[in-house]
């Protein structure tokens, strides 16, 4: 009631304020001398406060007094102009390049609203369209890594996963710390990208349905202060993305866009080629290990019973991987009239991947209007759809994936040629897993996605400071996919149906709404300047998801899920909607300081009736001395700015946690037998043990922060600075219960999070001459580091993935998602206890052994041009950071890498060498030295007895990318029906330097 209350009086006193006086409209277009337009110039009204901002496409439209003689435009970059009104209704105005020492920088903030980075209170990163397509990244979200400071991006960095998007740490206990996606001012589904463990393969994340070539900028929103106007769903940062547009006045144009890359495994494991498959010595064809004879070409009787010359085969893994390849193309068309632009735009990608039978293609095809209906009304939409589909392999620790175990393929294998079906056509192979082919060519899965999303909008200019936008968004797609599993499969594979086979089909169905109203308002009064909005934002989210999986096939080879005796359907279907309301302002003196207020409330429908209404405060201050005191200006300070906030926003708590639930029955004594239903024709339901909880609230995230902007000598150094801390309450987590309750768990607002970060970002240019000679150093710092401050009384750890060794948790008192596992066992004095054959004893309690957060990252980034030529390359750099590597202890313990073979394993009499030793001590504290061998020292019970031993550093250098372009002269495009060449090659991933053995780096 009191919001309403405060929005009705806010309409009403802006109306109030409305004046009337003879005026007339001016309308325009500001370009650079190119012709190219220039978004954000300011156009005043010489010596008042009337004045707007112009759009995108360059186009302005101003009411301007009957008295008015002159337009004052400024925008960054550019040396300000004057420009005689006269008797012109349209003016069109060529702006030069000018000292940026005296111009405005304006940037994108909350809600699309373009704001003078000098009076905003908070920190903002933007990236280029450019820069984001520079290496031809086809998937958005592995185009930031390294290129926005406070930002931490993970994962494999391949289209085919996506990667995770870290903002300023942890804003959820155990929920979704992601940031909300915006595509033009309306929020887009990014779910998916999900990592397979155990069955099925990895998924792409949804940002990969936007076409990169689409992209005029993104910007990255931080802090609380900066994303509180996005309520319930701003928690973990916003990006703002803003699409290519056409311009008025323009001629029809195309662009066409076309890229090739390879992709390869540039780094494998250092792999032995002296000692066949084997154990303790000798050869036995039937198992996995590498610890067999020295191979000298003695005969042996292989697994298929015949005999061959024992030798070794070094290329039996490198042979799995492939050459796989990008290819991207964009053709666009783009043009405008007096009154309306246009772009359309058709985009494909393809990829494959190292390993056979992956691939994974998009289509798109997108068109953005915008037309001046009339001198005030302006109507624009953006519409795009998207076609998506793959092929994949099995991922994950299981027998099925190609990889998992193809990595310690022993030495003497020849994995290439050998035969992996028998004369029956049934799979045959030594191990226990699948034949690394077998598994690509009979455990087969695909998908594909179809997607819709866009929105229209209208913006009603009331007079030159006053106007109204409405827009309508929608994000529509299904998404389908199949999985096979052929009679005789080991692992998991899709269906976990060993060794019968089966089939799994999955539909989901979703669909996202979003509309907003804005009241905007943009005076000044003297030297005072007021921008203002209020508004209202409708969203609802909708999902269906239908799975069947039928298992054991009747006809070997038959792909239809028809084609099984068991089926076990499932289905789920999830509702939200939020209602805010919200009201923005900023009062400006001078621009020397800058308030901004702001404040969000929701009403939230996954939350009891009594509790859904959340409210979200935000107020930022900017300070700029080199504004109220101009004589710092000089030859060396050019800009000191200084700003504070503080901020609130949260995550409110998924669909159905208030109450409680039916579940299919499952009863049982923990002992056995267990009663399965249906039982004798019988279904059987009863409440979950999981209960919901009708007091649950959001999760907030409390944030404050401080920074600088300097820059100097001309602005050829600049540098960004932010302090933070955030604080998450009311975390939300499932609590156990005791079962004797009738329930084993509860939903509860219990946990909290504190996070302290620091970043940074610098930019120097060296060397600018008049010649064309350029260079330019841009670089970014970030550190976080988020403690787990309390958890529910009772709780002394929350697991959050993995097994019983080792595991995710989160512990109170310590670093978010810390690993844990089996130690080594030791003494008092810290020395390794060692039984009496010299090998380390493991704990039998779980502890902590790795922390797998780094303790900084840094990107730097070296651009040069001359004459056409424009060099880049990108350097990622990685402080810290632990991981259990799985892989690197199978290579290892089954003796296949250089380094188990560092030593002679045998002198030439055939005497087992023992060059190992492990340090430590008995029970009773006395020196115990037994020499080891390579296979005591590697195996199971020597370095790799506890989980400790799995644990390696993730610290690294990398050249993470790499850019070389030329853009043919402008007399020799000229001659062409072209408007611009440009040639280039491109490289990512390219050097890493590690203390880490690589397992594989693509």
């Amino acid at each position: 009631m009191h919001m309403r209350k405060f929005l009705f009086l806010s309409v009403v006193l802006m109306l109030a304020g409305l004046t009337s006086w003879a005026q007339r409209n001016i309308t325009g277009r500001v370009t650079d001398v190119n012709g190219n337009p220039v978004p954000g110039a300011s156009v005043m009204v010489q010596n008042t406060q009337v004045g707007t901002v112009s759009k995108d496409d360059g186009t302005f439209s101003l009411a301007v007094p009957a008295s008015a003689r002159k337009l004052v435009i400024t925008a960054i970059g550019m040396a300000t102009q004057e420009v005689a009104i006269g008797s012109e209704s349209t003016i069109t105005v060529s702006m030069q390049a000018g000292n940026e020492q005296n111009l405005q920088e304006v940037v994108i903030s909350s809600l699309g609203v373009r704001r003078d980075k000098k009076t905003l209170g908070y920190s903002t990163s933007s990236i280029s369209g450019e820069d984001l397509t520079a290496t031809r990244q086809a998937n958005i979200t592995n185009a930031l890594a390294s290129k926005v400071s406070g930002v931490r991006v993970t994962g494999s960095g391949g289209a085919f996963t996506g990667s995770r998007v870290l903002i300023r740490g942890n804003t959820s206990v155990t929920g979704v710390s992601s940031p909300l996606y915006v595509v033009d001012g309306v929020p887009i589904d990014n779910g998916g990208g999900g990592t397979a463990l155990q069955t099925g393969t990895t998924t792409t994340n949804r940002a990969f349905d936007l076409n990169p070539d689409d992209i005029e900028t993104m910007t990255v929103l931080k802090g609380a202060a900066a994303t509180s106007q996005y309520g319930s769903r701003g928690a973990g940062g916003v990006i703002l993305i803003t699409t290519k547009r056409g311009r008025t006045r323009a001629k029809s144009s195309v662009e066409l866009i076309s890229s090739y890359n390879i992709i390869q495994t540039n780094r494998l494991p250092e792999y032995q080629n002296t000692y066949a498959q084997g154990a303790n010595g000798v050869f036995n064809p039937n198992v996995s290990t590498s610890w067999g004879p020295e191979i000298a070409g003695q005969t042996v009787t292989n697994f298929f019973g015949q005999q061959e010359p024992l030798k070794a085969y070094p290329d039996n893994v490198r042979d799995l991987f492939k050459t796989g390849y990008g290819l991207q193309n964009t053709i666009s068309f783009s043009g405008g009239g007096e009154r309306t632009s246009y772009r359309v735009s058709y985009g494909n990608n393809g990829e494959t991947f190292v390993i056979a039978k992956n691939r994974l293609d998009r289509n798109n095809l997108s068109i953005n209007l915008n037309s001046d209906v009339s001198s005030k009304l302006n109507l624009n939409s953006y519409i795009n759809y998207t076609n998506t589909t793959s092929r994949r392999t099995q991922q994950g620790n299981q027998l099925s994936n190609p990889v998992f175990r193809a990595w310690f393929t022993p030495r003497s294998y020849d994995l290439t040629n050998l035969p992996y079906y028998d004369v029956n056509g049934n799979q045959t192979f030594y191990g226990g897993e699948d034949n690394p082919y077998w598994s690509i060519e009979n455990v087969r899965y695909n998908d594909e996605v179809n997607r819709v999303f866009g929105n229209l909008g209208l913006r009603y200019n009331f007079s030159s400071w006053l106007n109204a936008d409405f827009k309508v968004g929608a994000d529509f797609f299904n998404f389908f996919s199949h999985g096979f599993d052929e009679v005789g499969i080991r692992g998991g594979g899709n269906t976990n149906s060993s060794p019968t086979g089966g089939v799994i089909e999955n539909r989901n169905n979703t669909r996202n709404l979003n509309s907003y109203f804005t009241l905007n308002a943009n005076r000044k009064y003297g030297d005072f300047g007021f921008t203002f909005s209020i508004g209202n934002e409708i969203t609802e989210n909708k999902t269906q998801t239908a799975q069947i999986i039928g298992r054991t096939l009747i006809v070997k080879g038959y792909d239809q899920i028809g084609n099984t005796v068991t089926f076990a359907p499932s289905t789920t279907f999830s509702k939200r909607r939020i209602v805010g309301f919200f009201g923005d302002l900023v009062v400006d003196y001078k621009n020397w300081v800058s308030l901004n207020i702001k404040a969000r409330n929701d009403l939230v429908s996954t939350l009891a009736p009594e509790n859904n209404s959340v409210f979200y405060p935000a107020a930022a201050l900017s300070i700029n001395p080199t504004e109220i005191f101009p004589e710092i200006k000089g030859n060396i300070v050019s800009n000191i700015k200084l700003r504070a906030n503080i901020g609130k926003v949260g995550n409110s708590p998924g669909p159905y946690n208030t109450l409680n639930y039916a579940a299919f029955a499952n009863p049982a004594d923990g002992f056995g037998p267990n009663i399965q239903f249906p039982f004798n024709g019988q279904g059987a339901f009863t409440i979950s043990n999981g209960a919901g909880n009708p007091e649950l609230r959001p999760e907030f995230t409390k944030e404050w922060e401080i920074g600088t902007e300097l820059g100097f000598w001309n602005n050829r150094i600049t540098l960004e600075y932010s302090h933070y801390q955030r604080m998450l309450t009311e975390g939300l987590f499932s609590v156990p219960y005791s079962a004797a309750s009738g329930i084993t768990s509860i939903f509860l607002n219990a946990g909290e999070l504190k996070t302290n970060g620091n970043e940074a970002s610098i930019t120097v240019i060296p060397l600018r001459t008049s010649k064309g000679l350029n260079w330019t150093i841009n670089a970014n710092y970030t550190q976080f580091k988020t403690i787990v401050e309390r958890l529910a009384p009772g709780v002394q750890n929350i697991f959050l993935g993995g097994f019983t060794t080792p595991n995710i948790r989160l512990v109170a008192g310590d670093e978010y998602g810390q690993i844990y596992g089996t130690q080594y066992r030791r003494d008092a004095q810290g020395r390794l206890l060692l039984n009496a054959a010299g090998l380390p004893l493991a704990t039998t309690s779980v502890e902590k052994i790795g922390n797998p957060n780094p303790r900084f990252t840094v990107g730097i980034t070296n651009s040069i041009s001359y004459k056409g030529f424009d060099f880049s390359v990108l350097l990622d750099i990685r402080s810290g950071g632990d991981i259990y590597s799985r892989n690197l202890a199978d290579l290892r313990r089954n003796g296949v890498t250089i380094e188990t073979a560092e030593f002679p394993r045998y002198d030439k009499t055939g005497v087992l060498q023992k060059p190992y030793q492990f340090e430590g001590v008995d029970a009773n504290g006395n020196p115990v030295k037994v020499p080891l061998s390579a296979e005591q020292y590697w195996g199971n019970n020597g370095k790799y007895v506890a989980a400790e031993g799995y644990i390696v550093s993730t610290s690294w250098k990398r050249i993470r990318e790499a850019t070389l372009t030329y853009s043919l002269p402008r007399k020799l495009v000229d001659r062409t029906p072209f408007g611009n060449i440009e040639l280039g090659i491109f490289g990512r991933n390219l050097l890493r330097f590690s203390i880490t053995p690589p397992v594989v780096l693509v």
